[in-house]
């Protein structure tokens, strides 16, 4: 399954159901098929990934990994004169 939304002012007709029609005000989940890959490739309907996060909350969200908080900083290599 594949997350699409049709490109703004488009209303694409759903697979076997040509009474209902896929739009830009909402994303749906289609099976890769012949014809909702051609749609995509046609640019009919954009692949959609969800909303963005703003930066400064992506930032608050991200947190440093448990393996490197404890972990004590490496020797220095000696170099040879």
């Amino acid at each position: 399954m594949i997350k699409v939304i049709a490109r703004q002012g488009i209303q694409v007709p759903v697979e076997g159901r040509p009474d209902r029609y896929i739009t830009d005000k909402e994303a749906v989940d289609v099976p890769e098929t012949a014809y909702w890959l051609r749609r995509l490739r046609d640019g009919d309907l954009l692949p959609y990934a969800g909303p963005a996060k703003p930066a400064e909350t992506e930032a608050a969200d991200a947190k440093p990994s448990d393996k490197t908080a404890d972990k004590p900083a490496a020797p220095a290599a000696k170099a040879d004169k």
